[in-house]
């Protein structure tokens, strides 16, 4: 039977949103825990709010968890009370085995020391005796790639530099649970690539994972649960892809507007708008509109994107490269592009429509996400596509 590794009951934790107020509350408190005296962990005093509140979860050895969440939802501060930077204001957590995290950047990190100096501290702290680190130090440099500035003192190295010694440090010394805040986004793409690579054969070899992350494509790529925070409390708990979906899913009803539409010329107008706000996956698309001109167009171009939550390109089709710019004389046109099947992931998607004359950067009319619509599957999915393959299997004998 799988034993638990990390146990969080009902933890809260509460700030003030007050500098000064707040270190009065701190002096305060620490008097009162001096004296033997009880907090008052239940009220709340004069700008202070819950960070957190009553968050309760298990993890078992072997299982990796996402937090997702908007900003201020609460999730750093679960990543630093698991780590014990910071102290909860009630509740209790329980780790067995060691713990390696990549939370901030440079945290637990002396500026004085060096890199090289700063790998030894952590080891000390994690529990490794000088010899085991001496075997480690060379793995844990050369995966950190820095060069010669590991000899450096660590104020002197660049956010992304920080990023790799700390991931360096966090990953190579093989804790029972690993943590990792959003501080992953700040390298350069390449060594992302191989940080997630390594996380991968981390939990291949039974590492358990905590990650933060706002791109969900991570979240469902490496967990296998996730929570969703909201205003310092667990809105959902559950299976990884589904939490993403319902975050995915609150997030544009949360944010639906209008979009951006501007016209450019007023000699066109675009109008009546019409596509399937709710689709399976795999089932045709067609997107249609009504297209008032006023004058002559000699060369009438359309650029379509289908973009994710995030406001990323997930399709684009120009339609000069499709052969499609057809002259258009003063009248009222209906225009339509179908897709005989939208091979997308569930998810909420937007689209952005521009409408050029000539060349692509004549705008005459610009609508951005604008226009969104939601897909709907019954089986659980990763990445942003959901084609369908065909298998075979021989013999090569």
């Amino acid at each position: 039977m799988e034993s638990v590794l990390v146990n969080v009951e009902n933890v809260s934790k509460k700030y003030c949103m007050n500098l000064k107020r707040s270190l009065l509350y701190g002096l305060s408190d620490m008097a009162r825990e001096l004296t033997g005296k009880s907090l008052e962990t239940d009220r709340l005093r004069r700008d202070e709010f819950w960070a957190l509140e009553n968050v309760s979860f298990e993890m078992k050895q072997g299982e990796s968890l996402g937090i997702i969440g908007r900003n201020g939802a609460g999730k750093t501060t679960l990543l630093k009370i698991i780590n014990g930077l910071i102290k909860p204001t009630r509740g209790k957590i329980t780790i067995k085995g060691k713990v390696g995290a990549l939370i901030a950047l440079g945290t637990g990190f002396n500026p004085i020391l060096t890199g090289r100096e700063n790998i030894k501290v952590a080891g000390a702290i994690l529990g490794f005796s000088s010899k085991e680190m001496d075997e480690r130090l060379d793995e844990i440099i050369a995966f950190s790639d820095i060069g010669d500035f590991i000899d450096a003192p660590v104020k002197s190295y660049s956010s992304g530099m920080l990023v790799r010694l700390g991931f360096a440090v966090a990953i190579q010394l093989q804790p029972d649970v690993l943590l990792v805040d959003e501080v992953l986004a700040v390298g350069d793409l390449r060594f992302a690539v191989k940080c997630h690579k390594r996380i991968t054969e981390y939990q291949n070899n039974g590492g358990s994972l905590i990650l933060v992350s706002h791109g969900l494509h991570n979240i469902r790529f490496h967990c296998d649960k996730a929570i969703w925070l909201h205003n310092g409390e667990i809105k959902e708990y559950g299976p990884s892809h589904e939490i993403c979906n319902s975050y995915e899913i609150f997030t544009a009803r949360e944010n639906h507007d209008p979009g951006q539409e501007l016209y450019f010329d007023d000699t066109i107008k675009i109008m009546n708008v019409a596509y399937p706000t709710v689709l399976k996956s795999h089932d045709p698309f067609v997107f249609e509109f009504t297209l008032q001109v006023k004058k002559k167009i000699k060369k009438t171009l359309f650029v379509f994107s289908i973009m994710d939550i995030r406001g990323e390109d997930i399709i684009d089709n120009y339609s000069g490269f499709d052969g499609f710019s057809p002259f258009l004389d003063e009248g009222v046109y209906r225009v339509k592009l179908k897709y005989d099947a939208l091979h997308l992931s569930k998810g909420v998607y937007s689209i952005t429509l521009v409408v050029s004359n000539n060349t692509i950067n004549d705008h005459l009319a610009f609508f951005q996400q604008s226009f969104k619509f939601e897909v709907i599957s019954k089986k659980p999915e990763f990445g942003l596509l959901s084609l369908k393959p065909e298998w075979s299997i021989s013999s090569s004998i």
